[in-house]
């Protein structure tokens, strides 16, 4: 498994220990399962939504989440003292070390999409990939090299997964929502990882009167569309300004506007209210 711990310290089993000191990655496979949570104002966000899917993720792996959610929270707070950080990215795995269950809890970087990114949308790539088993998520990636190699080579911030039919499916670390012919699409939920942030837009739209519409895109029919962002845990709502050479002004659009908004709100008080 790759080392990408940041900071300090680090959680094994509910000893503190030093990030840079511990072999457990090494020993780690690539069926063990994990879940990424971010802390805002040292709050874990939507941490319950987070966990229920993590269980899920270990229930179809064969992998036992025996950790009680008071005790994962507790792990994360002590976390964020002992690295003196209220406001970052939680990377929690579960896994099975030599027949015993190890559960480890860290901090991971955080990807800052620079004053452009947010201003006037991030840039995204195309890749030919998917994903064995959308619904779970699972350390193992047999893309993931060309993905990094890929968006550092193109300046990129996310990469967009195209299927072996040609349809944009999802980000490699978000959900893709787009605007096209004034309707607001998302490919099919059994195509991609059901993204939480994902499940909190789509009620977000519902409450709103927004319609949001299962469709493919084709990666032939990405100038047919006018705005497009993305979503995710580290990303939140982000609006895309280019999928490669395809320019979209996303982060202007109305609609997109009104989500990134009002997610913001959500987030607000969500963290007020722990």
């Amino acid at each position: 498994m790759r080392r990408d711990a940041v900071s300090r310290f680090l959680i094994l089993n509910h000893e503190i220990l030093p990030t840079e000191k511990t072999d457990i990655f090494d020993r780690i496979e690539n069926t063990a399962v994990y879940e990424v949570v971010k802390v805002v104002k040292g709050v874990p966000l939507f941490f319950e939504e987070h966990m229920e899917r993590m269980r899920n993720s270990g229930h179809a792996s064969g992998i036992a989440l025996r950790k009680e959610d008071r005790e994962i929270l507790d792990e994360i707070s002590t976390l964020v003292e002992q690295n003196q950080c209220r406001e970052t990215n939680i990377k929690l795995v579960c896994a099975c070390v030599e027949g015993e269950e190890a559960f480890l809890t860290y901090f991971i970087a955080t990807e800052d999409p620079g004053p452009e990114g947010l201003s006037k949308g991030v840039h995204t790539i195309l890749l030919q990939a998917e994903r064995k088993d959308p619904h779970v998520k699972n350390v193992g990636s047999s893309f993931r090299d060309r993905v990094r190699a890929a968006m550092d080579e193109a300046g990129a911030y996310e990469t967009l997964l195209v299927d072996g039919d040609g349809f944009v499916t999802e980000g490699v670390r978000s959900n893709l929502l787009f605007v096209r012919g004034g309707n607001l699409c998302t490919p099919p939920s059994e195509k991609v990882l059901l993204g939480v942030t994902r499940k909190h837009v789509v009620q977000i739209c519902k409450d709103s009167g927004i319609e949001i519409r299962e469709e493919r895109l084709h990666k032939g029919e990405i100038e047919t569309i006018e705005a497009a962002f993305l979503t995710g845990t580290t990303v939140d709502v982000m609006p895309i300004g280019t999928i490669e050479a395809h320019v979209l002004a996303s982060a202007s659009h109305p609609v997109v506007q009104g989500i990134v908004d009002n997610y913001r709100e959500e987030v607000r008080a969500y963290v007020e209210s722990v």
